[in-house]
């Protein structure tokens, strides 16, 4: 019978390397917690024990003890692994390794379905595993269920910055977002600069935040002329919508994402009506659904990037015990052929 594995090295034994006592150990592992301060000398020498006996924290019990361990947990209810590298979440979570590694924190990813491989959640059998790390950047869109689960979680007291800006019940929930109600106005302005006099906004039935924040912009952009201007709200884009909304003069058109526009174009061509020569338009956000937009499409442009890693920037700031008011980042307008019109936009 083989001999049983041999257990790793102990903090007692660190303590007798060091010669200090078990309790110096365990407060140069949890920061000096309590207020207790550890001389350097004194740290220096734990750590070079740890480094020579080759001791490894327990961090999920160094979390339970109440001491940070600097790992910070990142969760999405999307599949985080991308089937290329142009994919939509690729920029958050590259923004997210680059301001933890500045900040010195190690990343934790949640990556477990949910029961029988099913819709990701926050628990499972009523327990949460995102409390082994000290706080949580979470992405991806929310149900009711989800909502419930989320503010459960933040009404617990774990540390949690989301990217995009979420309502819960209940709760403030820190936050990281793109400036969708400027952008909105700013790619509107651009239609009504090229002449587009009767516009419309083209969005899913989906009314998640940030749909609805693109919404308000658009209206912003036409609080002066307000029945020149129309939105739609569709599955999917039919003869009969598009049809209906040439036929009353609309000819520049807000599209929330690039499925919509190329059902909008494919079925405008069906029809007879070409761009830009019939209508103008805009997508107002990167492309979900695919690598990259096609040539010569006006869009707006997220600061994935940087929203990735503002929300760590900003957990940092929570763990810290510092206010965290949420950041509203500005988007990037790219003018483009498809506007249309006889004015620069």
């Amino acid at each position: 019978m083989a001999p049983p594995p041999r257990k790793g090295p102990t903090q007692r034994e660190v303590a007798r390397l060091a010669g200090v006592s078990q309790a110096a150990v365990s407060q140069v592992l949890n920061g000096g917690v309590d207020g207790i301060r550890i001389p350097d000398a004194t740290r220096q020498r734990v750590l070079q024990a740890m480094q020579e006996i080759g001791y490894v924290p327990n961090v999920a019990a160094r979390r339970l003890a109440g001491g940070h361990n600097r790992i910070l947990g990142v969760f999405t209810y999307e599949p985080v692994f991308p089937t290329s590298t142009r994919d939509f979440f690729t920029p958050f979570l590259e923004g997210i390794e680059e301001a933890a590694a500045e900040l010195d924190y190690d990343l934790l990813l949640h990556t477990r379905p949910g029961p029988q491989g099913g819709r990701r959640a926050v628990y499972h059998d009523g327990a949460s595993r995102l409390r082994l790390a000290d706080g949580t950047v979470m992405l991806g869109l929310l149900d009711e269920q989800r909502r419930e689960d989320l503010a459960q979680l933040v009404g617990g007291g774990h540390p949690t910055v989301f990217i995009g800006r979420r309502d819960l019940p209940g709760q403030d929930l820190p936050y990281v977002t793109a400036d969708y109600a400027a952008a909105t106005a700013q790619a509107c302005a651009a239609l009504l600069a090229r002449g587009h006099r009767h516009t419309l906004y083209l969005g899913t039935l989906t009314r998640h935040e940030s749909a609805v924040d693109r919404e308000l912009g658009y209206r912003r952009a036409l609080r002066h002329d307000p029945e020149h201007g129309r939105v739609e709200r569709v599955e999917t884009v039919t003869p009969e919508l598009v049809a209906g909304a040439l036929r009353v003069g609309v000819t520049g058109v807000l599209c929330e994402n690039e499925r919509l526009t190329a059902e909008w174009i494919a079925v405008a061509q069906a029809l007879g009506h070409r761009w830009p020569q019939d209508y103008g338009f805009a997508v107002l956000g990167d492309p979900i659904y695919q690598g990259e937009l096609p040539a010569g499409w006006a869009h707006v442009t997220i600061p994935r990037l940087e929203m990735g890693r503002e929300a760590v920037r900003l957990l940092a700031q929570l763990l810290a015990g510092v206010p965290a008011p949420p950041r509203i980042l500005p988007c990037r307008w790219v003018p483009a052929a498809s506007l249309g019109g006889n004015a620069s936009g």
